[in-house]
C-alpha cells in the first residue's frame, strides 16, 4: 500500500492568469450599462456584452463594482476575467419568463430583450438519463463557460443565488434546490414544460481556469460545477448553499485548495465521473487540501452565525457537508488526495463506485471532525449500474429516455438508441428484476419487498423464443449491428429469469487501493460505525486505514440492529433567515436510505423454537446487500457494529484504530464479514459490550452460509454459495465471536433450496419490543440527537472594549419537540471579569481582552451533556 501514488493537481495559477495589475486597467460592466439595482435585463446585456467587447479586443479584465447587479446567465468568455469588487454582488435574477433569447444575443439592440428575463435554454445532452438533471444540462446556470481556456473568476464579492422580500423579511431561493423537467426524448432540450436557473458556475470542457476568492449564497443544486475540465484551481472561495458545493465532474488536473463549503442538504466537495460530458471521461489527479466542509443551517455560516436549528436534511439523513467520491461514477476516478480537511457538523468522508467503473488510488489524510452525522468513513461498492447500454431499437424508435420493451425493465432512462450519434455500448451481462410487493412488520408503516410468489419479472427483449419453445439469450452482433438469437445456448427457467436487465460494463465496479490516515472524529452518531462495504462479486480490495481515533456518542443495543424500527417525531426549526418549517426526525432507521429489504427485521425462522411451533431469533449480523441501493451509511440501517464494519473485503490493513463510546453499546465493537487476508494490529475499542474489561474489542467473526451472486439474492433456486473471514490476523487479545448466519437475507423468496419464511411480520408471529416505543413506555435513542446551543447572532459577538454587553443564551432538545424542558445552559469558565446566570450572560470586556474568545457553553438536558461554543471578537 506504501506505493500508492498521491495527486499533484492543477498546473495553473493566478499569476499566470493576471492580465489587470490595476483597477483602472479593468473593464467596468457599468460602462455598458449596468446599474445597482437596475433591470436585470439589462443588466444581464450590460455583463455580457462587456465580456464579449473584452474578448474581441484580445482580453483582459470585467469588472464588477461594488453594489447589488441582478443579472440571468453570464456568459464568460476565453482570455477574459471576472473580478468582484469588495462589496459587488452579482444577484441571480428572478425567473419571469421564457423570452430568453434576445438576453444572450450581445449584438443586438437592449430593448430586445425586455420580454421577461430567463437563464440559458438547457442544452440538447443525448446522454439525459445517465445522470441527474443538474449534470446533463448545464446552461441554465448563472455563470457559463463552454469550451474555453485561460479564465480566471475571482475578487472579494459575491454571487448570490437568493432574494429576500421585503415585506416578509425572508429570504427565497432562487437558483433553486430542485431541477426542471428532463425531456420525454434525447433529441429535445432539457426541459419539459419549462425551466429556469439551477446552478451557480457552471464549466465545461475548458482548460486553465481560476476560481478565487469570492463568496456564494445559496447558489441551487449545484454552486459550482466543473465538467470535462482540466487544469483548475479553486483557492479561498466561500460556498454556503443548499445542496452540493462543488462538484469536479469528468476533469484532470484539479486541485481545490483553502476553501470552505457549506451545505446540509447534500455533499460539500465532490468528486464524480458521470457522462455529463457527454463522453467517457474519467477523472484523475484531483487534489483537496487545507479546506472546511460542514452542514451548518444554510446562510448561517456567510451571515457570520453557524447554526445548528434544523436536524435533518432534505433526504431525511442528518447534516450532510462532507467530503465524496461519488455518487456518479460511471466513468471512474483515480488519483485523488484528499488532507488537511476539517468536518464539522456534518457526514464523513465517502469513497463510492457503484457505476461499472473502478476508484483506485485514493488516498486520505491528516483528517480532523466533528459532529459527525453518519459514519466517519464509508468505502462502498455497489451495483446501482448506472451505465450506457445499447438497446434494441435504432434512432426511428423515437430516442425516448426512457424505452419501453428494450433491453432494462429497470432504469430505462440507462438505455440508448442503437444509431448514428449515440456510443454503442451492448450489453455485457445481466441481472434480474425483481417484482416488489408491499409489507408492513407492525401493520402500520409499509414499504415494498420482492413479491416472494411472483418474484422475477420475465423480460423478452433479451430472450428469443423458438418454435419449438426453447429459449436463446439475445446477443450482440457486431457485424450486423443489432442483437440476433445465439442459437448455439439454450437457457433454463433460471436463465431466462436472469435477463431481466443489461448492463453496457463487463464487470462490477470496485473500490480498490484506499489508504487513509490520521483521521480524529469527535462526537459521532452512534448508529453508524466506519463502513467498509463491497459486494460478493467485487470485494474492496487492498484498504489500509492507519492512526485513526474515533469517539462516538454510544447508546444504541443489539436489539436495534435486529429491529430496524422506523421511530420519527416532529421538529419546527428556522434555518437561516428563511421560512420556519417543520420535519420529520429518525432516531433509528432513515426510510429516506434505507429502502426494501433493508427495513425488515433481522431475524430467521426457526421452526424447532416454541415445542416445535416455530418462533423467529435475532440474527442482526444477517445485513442485507443492497446492491442496488442509493449507497450512504445510513442504507444498511442499524448495523450489528458501533466501531468497524467491514464486509467483502481482501486486503483490510487496520494499524492503530481507537474506537471509543461515551455511553456503553450492547453492539460489536467490530464486525468482520467475508473478509480475506488483512491485519488487524494496534486496536482498541472502550465503551461496548465488555465494559470493565479495559480497551478490549469484542469482534464478531461471520460465517455467511446463504449467499448468492451479487444481484441474484433473490432469483429462485440460484445456488447459495458459503463466506467466511479467512487468513485476517485479529487485534491481540480480542474476545471473538464466530457467528454463523445459515439463513438468507431477510426478503429472499422461498424455493427449493431454502423453504422457510424470511420476512417477518405481526401476521406470522413478529412484534417490536417496547424499548423504542415512546407509546409503550419505551425510550428513544437519546444520543442519537444532542441539546445545543441557540446560535447568537453575528452582530451580538462582536464586542467593544469597555462597553457592557448582555447575550441571552438558550438550548434546544430534539427529544423535546415542544420544549417542555428546556435544555440548562452552564458556562464553566467565563472570560474574565464576565458573568453568567443560566440565562444572561454579561461582560463589559478590558482593553487586553482584545482579540477573539471561544467560551465553552455546556447544555444539560434528559441526562444528556452537549458542548456548544460561545464565539466572541473583542475589538
Amino acid at each position: 500500500m506504501a506505493g500508492i501514488p498521491r495527486a499533484t493537481g492543477c498546473r495553473v495559477t493566478k499569476e499566470a492568469l493576471a492580465n489587470a495589475a490595476r483597477v483602472e486597467d479593468m473593464v467596468s460592466i457599468e460602462a455598458f450599462g449596468a446599474e445597482p439595482g437596475g433591470d436585470p435585463q439589462t443588466n444581464t446585456l450590460a455583463v455580457n456584452r462587456a465580456i464579449a467587447r473584452t474578448a474581441a479586443d484580445g482580453g483582459g479584465t470585467v469588472r464588477v463594482p461594488a453594489g447589488r447587479f441582478a443579472v440571468y446567465t453570464v456568459m464568460l468568455a476565453s482570455g477574459v476575467n471576472l473580478y468582484l469588487d469588495e462589496g459587488a454582488v452579482l444577484a441571480a435574477a428572478r425567473h419571469e419568463g421564457h423570452d430568453h433569447a434576445a438576453l444572450y444575443d450581445v449584438t443586438g439592440p437592449v430593448a430586445g430583450a425586455m420580454g421577461g428575463g430567463n437563464y440559458a435554454e438547457p442544452e440538447v445532452n443525448r446522454y439525459v438519463g445517465l445522470q441527474d438533471h443538474a449534470h446533463t444540462y448545464l446552461r441554465n446556470s448563472f455563470v457559463l463557460g463552454v469550451g474555453l481556456r485561460d479564465v480566471m473568476v475571482y475578487g472579494p464579492g459575491r454571487f448570490d443565488g437568493s432574494w429576500t422580500d421585503p415585506v416578509t423579511g425572508m429570504r427565497q431561493e432562487v437558483l433553486t434546490y430542485a431541477d426542471p423537467e428532463e425531456p420525454e426524448r434525447r433529441d429535445r432540450p432539457g426541459h419539459r414544460n419549462g425551466w429556469w436557473g439551477d446552478k451557480g458556475i457552471a464549466l465545461v470542457d475548458c482548460e486553465h481556469v481560476v476560481l478565487q476568492g469570492f463568496e456564494m449564497l445559496l447558489c441551487g443544486h449545484f454552486a459550482i460545477i466543473a465538467t470535462g475540465c482540466r487544469d483548475l484551481l479553486v483557492d479561498g472561495v466561500t460556498v454556503d448553499s443548499q445542496r452540493d458545493g462543488i462538484d469536479v465532474d469528468g476533469c484532470e488536473d484539479v486541485t481545490v485548495r483553502g476553501s470552505l463549503f457549506n451545505t446540509l442538504h447534500d455533499d460539500a466537495l465532490v468528486i464524480k465521473a458521470s457522462y455529463g460530458a457527454q463522453r467517457f471521461a474519467h477523472t484523475r489527479n484531483v487534489l483537496v487540501e487545507d479546506c472546511t466542509v460542514s452542514g451548518y443551517d444554510a446562510g448561517s455560516v456567510l451571515a457570520g452565525a453557524p447554526a445548528t436549528d434544523r436536524q435533518v436534511a432534505e433526504g431525511g439523513c442528518g447534516p450532510m457537508g462532507r467530503v465524496k467520491l461519488g455518487t456518479e461514477s460511471t466513468c471512474g476516478y483515480s488519483l485523488v488526495t484528499v488532507r488537511n480537511v476539517r468536518f464539522e457538523r456534518c457526514m464523513g468522508l465517502a469513497i463510492e463506485a457503484v457505476d461499472g467503473s473502478d476508484v483506485y488510488d485514493v488516498v486520505a489524510e491528516h483528517l480532523t471532525m466533528d459532529g459527525v452525522t453518519t459514519a466517519p468513513i464509508y468505502i462502498r461498492c455497489g451495483d446501482r449500474g448506472r451505465y450506457p447500454v445499447t438497446g434494441v431499437h435504432g434512432l426511428d424508435g423515437g430516442q425516448w429516455v426512457r424505452p419501453q420493451h428494450d433491453v432494462r425493465l429497470d432504469a430505462a432512462q440507462w438505455v440508448l438508441p442503437d444509431g448514428e450519434g449515440y456510443e454503442r455500448h451492448p450489453a455485457r451481462r445481466y441481472a434480474p428484476a425483481y417484482r416488489r410487493r408491499a409489507v408492513s412488520v407492525d401493520g402500520f408503516a409499509s414499504f415494498p419487498v420482492v413479491d416472494g410468489p411472483d418474484p422475477v419479472h420475465v423480460n423478452p427483449a433479451n430472450v428469443h423464443v423458438d418454435a419449438d419453445g426453447a429459449a436463446h439469450p439475445m446477443v450482440y452482433d457486431d457485424a450486423e449491428g443489432r442483437y440476433v438469437p445465439d442459437m448455439a445456448v439454450t437457457l433454463d427457467a433460471r436463465g431466462v429469469a436472469a435477463r431481466g436487465n443489461a448492463f453496457g460494463c463487463e464487470r462490477i465496479a470496485r473500490c480498490r487501493n484506499i489508504e487513509i490516515s490520521d483521521v480524529r472524529a469527535r462526537d459521532v452518531d452512534p448508529r453508524y460505525p466506519i463502513i467498509i462495504a463491497g459486494l460478493v462479486d467485487a470485494r474492496a480490495q487492498n484498504v489500509t486505514l492507519r492512526d485513526i481515533d474515533v469517539e462516538y456518542r454510544g447508546g444504541l443495543t443489539m436489539r436495534d440492529a435486529v429491529e430496524q424500527r422506523m421511530v420519527r417525531t416532529p421538529w419546527t426549526y428556522r434555518e437561516s433567515d428563511m421560512v420556519p418549517d417543520e420535519q420529520l426526525v429518525s432516531w433509528l432507521v432513515n426510510p429516506g436510505h434505507a429502502h426494501n429489504e433493508t427495513l425488515l427485521p433481522r431475524v430467521s425462522w426457526d421452526p424447532d423454537a416454541a415445542d416445535g411451533a416455530g418462533a423467529w431469533r435475532d440474527d442482526p449480523c444477517n445485513v442485507p446487500e443492497g446492491v442496488s441501493n442509493y449507497p450512504d451509511p445510513d442504507e444498511f440501517g442499524i448495523l450489528p457494529a458501533w466501531g468497524l464494519y467491514a464486509r467483502h473485503v481482501e486486503g483490510l490493513d487496520v494499524q492503530g484504530l481507537s474506537v471509543r463510546a461515551l455511553t456503553p453499546e450492547g453492539r460489536y465493537a467490530m464486525v468482520l464479514d467475508d473478509v480475506s487476508g488483512g491485519v488487524l494490529r494496534d486496536v482498541a475499542a472502550a465503551g461496548g459490550r465488555l465494559d470493565g474489561e479495559g480497551s478490549v474489542p469484542d469482534v464478531a467473526v461471520v460465517r455467511h452460509h446463504r449467499k448468492r451472486p451479487t444481484g441474484y439474492e433473490y432469483l429462485p433456486d440460484e445456488p447459495y454459495r458459503v463466506t467466511d473471514v479467512t487468513d485476517v490476523t485479529l487485534p491481540r487479545g480480542a474476545v471473538v465471536e464466530c457467528v454463523d448466519v445459515t439463513a438468507p437475507e431477510p426478503g429472499t423468496p422461498a424455493d427449493s433450496l431454502y423453504a422457510l419464511p424470511t420476512v417477518a411480520t405481526r401476521e406470522n408471529g413478529f412484534a417490536y419490543s417496547a424499548l423504542r416505543s415512546p407509546s409503550e413506555g419505551g425510550d428513544l435513542p437519546a444520543t442519537v440527537y444532542m441539546p445545543y446551543l441557540t446560535a447568537v447572532p453575528a452582530a451580538l459577538r462582536r464586542l467593544t472594549v469597555g462597553v457592557r454587553a448582555a447575550l441571552h443564551l438558550s438550548g434546544r432538545d430534539p427529544i423535546d419537540p415542544r420544549g417542555l424542558e428546556p435544555p440548562t445552559v452552564e458556562m464553566p469558565n467565563p472570560p474574565e471579569g464576565a458573568s453568567f446566570d443560566g440565562s444572561e450572560f454579561v461582560w463589559t470586556p478590558a482593553p487586553e481582552q482584545e482579540g477573539a474568545h471561544d467560551v465553552e457553553v455546556l447544555l444539560r438536558a434528559h441526562g444528556r451533556t452537549a458542548r456548544g461554543v460561545l464565539r466572541l471578537t473583542v475589538a
